[in-house]
């Protein structure tokens, strides 16, 4: 008796075990997704139709017009600025919320946040109002300031097969030449607008961009941008008459490769005003 009870034993625990395999397989290649939370409702009184549904851009590259760089300026910061975002009511709810990123390809509209904490993964598990979330936020962490201004900046957030967060931005980007189809993205702020185009989408290993490069260094800087423009891949796209130079300020969208959890999918933007 006692034979059989540990051979059921055994054969239940290989059992458990084959399967726990099997499925951290399937995950781990992109192939099953977590459930997704319910919606949180605490969104609700913080959406805003008043939100352009369609950004004014200009269809020539920024730098052809100085004219036009001035009345953009003028027109998105300084004293006469209003933000559609209403800032003083989000803050007073959790000052971590420091702009919103708006962008059309994919259709997302959502706050960005950083925790004061300094603890970087806090917003992996919550929502803008702090409440447990599977969905997390789109956040920033602490290598990067409240103000957008750093030389480099990264928002993480989960890919979601809900959709939700940056759960549509392979997919929706895949498809598109970012050449013929210029994509940009929209960081509002409290006191300005800061635009950017895309300018490439590629896979990257799951190195900590921020922790292994100092972007203030011309040499680290030129480097990376190297590596974005030689890597391959059916992800890649590129625009070579974008590409950034050193001291040209860059956004990065990043979220986990779709088939390939191990790696992440970035879209990298420069600044254009």
């Amino acid at each position: 008796m006692n034979k059989k009870i540990t051979w059921g034993i055994m054969s239940a625990v290989m059992f458990i075990s084959a399967g726990i395999l099997i499925f951290y397989f399937f995950w781990a290649n992109g192939y099953i997704d977590p459930p997704d939370t319910a919606p949180s409702t605490s969104y609700s009184e913080f959406t805003y139709p008043s939100l352009p549904s369609v950004i004014e851009l200009t269809p020539t590259p920024v730098d052809a017009s100085v004219d036009y760089m001035d009345k953009r300026n003028e027109d998105h910061s300084g004293a006469g600025y209003t933000s559609p975002v209403n800032f003083a009511e989000l803050q007073a709810s959790n000052d971590d919320i420091i702009g919103w990123l708006y962008m059309t390809t994919p259709l997302i509209s959502q706050p960005v946040l950083r925790a004061g904490s300094g603890n970087d993964s806090f917003y992996l598990s919550h929502d803008a109002m702090e409440n447990y979330d599977r969905a997390g936020s789109l956040f920033v962490e602490h290598y990067n300031g409240t103000t957008f201004d750093d030389m480099v900046t990264i928002i993480y957030g989960h890919r979601m097969s809900s959709g939700a967060m940056f759960g549509s931005l392979q997919s929706a980007l895949e498809d598109v030449d970012l050449t013929s189809e210029p994509q940009y993205i929209v960081i509002y702020l409290p006191d300005k607008i800061k635009m950017y185009q895309i300018f490439a989408t590629v896979p990257h290993d799951n190195k900590h961009i921020m922790y292994y490069h100092n972007f203030n260094n011309e040499s680290v800087y030129n480097q990376f941008i190297s590596e974005v423009y030689s890597a391959t891949g059916s992800e890649v796209d590129r625009v070579d008459s974008l590409r950034p130079h050193y001291g040209d300020k860059l956004l990065i969208l990043s979220t986990c490769l779709r088939r390939d959890r191990t790696q992440r999918f970035l879209v990298l933007a420069k600044e254009i005003t």
